[in-house]
């Protein structure tokens, strides 16, 4: 019999949005769009994974499109708009008045190694220079990241009840429907001030679920060095998301210095580069502080990138430590992308 827990919680029936962006599409109203004068600005997506998820028990909220979804993106990309990379990216928000028309860059994050073998080569094939910010911590390595553990655990119990004692009481009810909301009920748990202490609340997540928590992948998650290195190569631009994603506004000042000198570090003994972009881990305006963006000058970073939205704009002052980025809420059609991406350069809003 299948195990429907073992299947991938993506969604199938197609979301209002989708139906509004195809109705758009087939009216005429993306063409129309794509043609419309754009704003000056500097419009930035951020994936993590790409993949088809079929055999994947961890966070499938982390894959925003499958390897057809991003071939078809990257496409729509290039067709219509000005692509850009990590340096040039740079150079836009510390001159914001040399930033005359839309410029469009292609950023993923953590380093999972679909990115190498999945993304990496699509991006290519299109011509399209992306960046990938890499956790070093978990390059080269079989570590399960937290999020990862939370999904793994939640997509494998039988428990029909979830009861969760840290850091207060709270219970979830748990079917097949659920599954999926459950899983971003425990990570937003997690991410939250409430939570001091990730050990703590990952082994109550255990418990609750009766379930091993794994610590290690039979298979490799993370690309390693050398895929690292083969994306270098191929014109692709690395940066830094700490060594071990964790969410560094929870961290003393000490340890927040530590994760971003020795991500810089890692990278530069392993590739020979010298990085100065940074993505923040998570990236919500409550994942960083004025005590992350010193460490950050500290250490010799010059940018820094959030994960929140928005678009950044000539008109509006782009600070350097909080540089905005769209998330690509996934996985999503050709159209709802096409909708989304035109609305967002004609009004240098993330209306989505």
């Amino acid at each position: 019999m299948l195990d429907r827990r073992s299947l991938p919680l993506l969604r199938s029936v197609p979301s209002r949005r989708e139906r509004t962006s195809t109705l758009a599409a087939r009216l005429g109203i993306v063409w129309m769009l794509e043609r419309l004068p754009r704003r000056p600005c500097l419009l930035i997506f951020n994936y993590h994974r790409i993949a088809d998820g079929r055999d994947d028990p961890y966070d499938p909220g982390l894959i925003e499109a499958t390897p057809d979804q991003f071939d078809e993106q990257m496409r729509i990309l290039k067709k219509h708009y000005d692509l850009t990379e990590l340096a040039e990216a740079q150079e836009l928000v510390d001159h914001p008045e040399r930033l005359r028309h839309c410029r469009v860059l292609v950023t993923l994050d953590d380093g999972y190694r679909d990115n190498h073998d999945v993304a990496f080569p699509i991006l290519r094939s299109h011509g399209i220079t992306a960046a990938f910010f890499l956790a070093t911590g978990f390059v080269g390595t079989n570590r399960i990241p937290w999020w990862d553990q939370v999904a793994y655990l939640v997509r494998r119990t039988e428990k029909q009840i979830l009861r969760i004692g840290y850091p207060s009481d709270r219970i979830f009810t748990l079917d097949d429907s659920s599954r999926l909301s459950v899983i971003d009920a425990l990570l937003s748990l997690y991410k939250s001030n409430e939570t001091n202490d990730s050990e703590r609340f990952l082994a109550g997540v255990e418990e609750a679920c009766g379930v091993a928590r794994p610590r290690e992948a039979s298979d490799r998650l993370f690309m390693s060095w050398e895929e690292a290195g083969t994306l270098v190569k191929g014109g692709m631009s690395i940066g830094s998301h700490t060594h071990d994603h964790e969410l560094l506004a929870k961290l003393s000042p000490e340890q927040q210095l530590r994760q971003c000198q020795l991500s810089r570090e890692t990278i530069s003994q392993e590739l020979g580069l010298t990085v100065d972009a940074f993505a923040y881990p998570v990236g919500s305006r409550g994942s960083f502080s004025e005590v992350t963006r010193r460490c950050l000058r500290e250490t010799g970073y010059r940018t820094a990138f959030s994960y929140y939205g928005g678009v950044n704009t000539c008109s509006e002052a782009i600070s350097n430590f909080d540089v905005n980025r769209v998330p690509v809420a996934g996985p999503a059609d050709a159209s709802l992308f096409r909708l989304r991406t035109a609305l967002a350069v004609v009004t240098a809003r993330d209306l989505w």
